[in-house]
């Protein structure tokens, strides 16, 4: 179903970053909804409404009619350009939007980064770009992250769309996207339209962001759980780490799109475990985030995998999968004993070994087993070694 715009009035109650900019300025809701309505095409005519409508972003135009998170972020930041500038011509307040427009373009590209490597779309990405601005962590290696765990999503999307290649589909809603075959009606007449519309059609392909049908197979195959345990000792800082994390990424977005839980183990000679519900993207731009340092206890990383995978079958989910990515060997009777348990409960185990190889039980006993060396930091295509965990 498509998503219903809200009205200025519930806006500003439910989006707060809207409430706060009409906070800043000094509650002056009059202006706000002029903006707001230039912003979504609401209605244009008063000085205000036109000029932000004369100036919006054609590449955003769709996105700001459809999506209030994106019109609210678009309304506040220019509503603090506008903000006591009283403007009284035309062409003053299109000066003034043009202000407005160029910073939301910058805070959009920013959020670009992390849209493609966390998944939803762009006005998923802007509250999540919000925390992310005012984290103290390493935003460019964040960027990085996001950027290899996008090509390692298309790959498994790939590969899973050809595993289901016949399965009767049906049309379930819409969705932003690029496949011009699956363009809603309404698209296809700008096509028809002439060359204006049909060069911002063209742009709006280009960048996934028409409005096509969204399909899916209606024989839904239930899979079960999956634990990601990432090795987070000081050897794995750097170019190991960031591998790790977009895979990780990469592997829960797909497990979200079967509505699977996810939790990641995060460990070295600690552990810590963040649950994943499927859209949680605070939680995975979190969890990509974090890095423990120290030493490496691969042992009790198996184990805290195992206790997870456990918890999970208490509640009747099974079936889980387990993905550990490391760059240590085994740690003796402890990983068997945690193995055992894990095939009790049918869950698969699934290597990755980077620069170091696993033997015995680690490589032994999992469903698929992959080795990395150095060069195979930069090779996004290695993700498709476990991709049977989530295909």
């Amino acid at each position: 179903m498509a998503h219903k715009m809200l009205s200025f009035a519930k806006a500003k109650r439910r989006q707060s970053m809207l409430a706060d900019a009409i906070a800043r300025a000094n509650g002056d809701e009059a202006t706000a909804e002029a903006i707001w309505r230039g912003v979504t095409g609401a209605g244009e005519g008063a000085l205000v409404s036109q000029a932000v409508a004369d100036t919006t972003p054609q590449k955003f135009a769709t996105l700001l009619a459809t999506e209030d998170i994106a019109a609210s972020y678009a309304t506040a930041t220019l509503l603090d350009h506008f903000y006591g500038s009283n403007p009284t011509t035309p062409h003053q307040a299109r000066q003034i939007a043009h202000e407005g427009w160029a910073e939301f373009l910058h805070l959009a590209e920013q959020a670009g980064h992390l849209q493609h490597g966390l998944g939803g779309d762009l006005s998923a990405a802007w509250p999540v770009f919000k925390e992310f601005s005012n984290a103290n962590i390493d935003k460019e290696k964040i960027r990085r992250i996001a950027e290899m765990a996008g090509r390692m999503y298309k790959l498994l999307k790939g590969a899973k769309a050809q595993r289901v290649e016949g399965v009767p589909e049906e049309v379930v809603g819409t969705e932003f996207g690029g496949d011009i075959a699956a363009l809603i009606p309404q698209e296809y007449a700008l096509w028809a339209a002439g060359i204006p519309t049909r060069t911002e059609l063209a742009m709006r392909l280009s960048e996934d962001r028409a409005v096509q049908l969204k399909r899916e197979g209606r024989e839904v195959k239930g899979r079960g759980p999956l634990v990601v345990a990432l090795d987070e000792s000081g050897s794995m800082e750097g170019q190991r780490d960031e591998w790790a994390k977009a895979a990780m990424t990469a592997l829960t977005r797909i497990a979200w799109e079967d509505r699977r839980p996810v939790k990641i183990v995060h460990f070295s000679t600690a552990t810590k475990v963040h649950e994943l519900k499927p859209g949680d993207h605070r939680g995975l731009l979190r969890a990509q985030a974090t890095f423990l340092d120290g030493g490496t206890d691969i042992g009790t990383a198996v184990n805290v995998a195992a206790e997870e995978v456990a918890e999970w079958a208490s509640q009747g989910i099974t079936g889980a999968d387990v993905v550990l990515i490391s760059d240590g060997g085994d740690a003796g009777n402890r990983i068997e004993q945690a193995l055992d348990s894990m095939e009790r409960s049918k869950t698969r185990l699934f290597s990755i070994a980077i620069d170091v190889g696993f033997r015995g039980p680690l490589k032994d006993r999992a469903a698929e087993y992959v080795f990395l060396n150095r060069q195979d930091m930069n090779d996004t295509g290695k993700i498709a070694g476990v991709g049977g965990a989530v295909l």
